[in-house]
């Protein structure tokens, strides 16, 4: 059975925000932050920042460490560095060409990744896993 986490942060992600926000946005009220804003401070990090690189969930959930610990630089970087540790044993890694294994950043890239459903399998999977992992390491 999902956890609510997962199944709001799925949600979001089902309804067309991308992986970032779907991270930030079901964590954000956890700590201070209204939806709204995290929605828009998250917005241009899907999709490995519109470049193919650091997958957006990762960079979501390194939002919501920084929230929780962000006035505490050491264990802020202890803490991500924990996160993405459980994300690549997951996800073998953390950038998003790789995960997917298309650069969606290219036009060919984008169309594989359409033609074949990787945003609605693989990205979807993704976002659910970081989820998990978040509230795994106590999130």
């Amino acid at each position: 059975m999902k956890s609510i986490n997962v199944e709001k942060s799925a949600d979001l992600f089902g309804n067309g925000y991308n992986c970032a926000q779907a991270i930030l946005g079901t964590f954000c009220g956890d700590y201070g932050l209204d939806t709204d804003t995290a929605l828009k401070i998250s917005a241009g990090l899907g999709s490995g920042v519109r470049n193919g690189e650091i997958c957006g969930a990762v960079s979501g959930a390194v939002l919501v460490i920084g929230l929780k610990h962000g006035h505490n630089k050491t264990l802020c970087n202890i803490k991500t560095e924990e996160f993405t540790a459980k994300f690549k044993e997951k996800n073998r890694d953390i950038v998003c060409k790789n995960i997917l294994k298309c650069d969606i950043s290219t036009p060919d890239g984008r169309e594989t990744a359409i033609s074949q459903n990787l945003f609605k399998t693989v990205c979807a999977d993704v976002v659910a896993g970081a989820t998990q992992i978040l509230e795994d390491l106590g999130y």
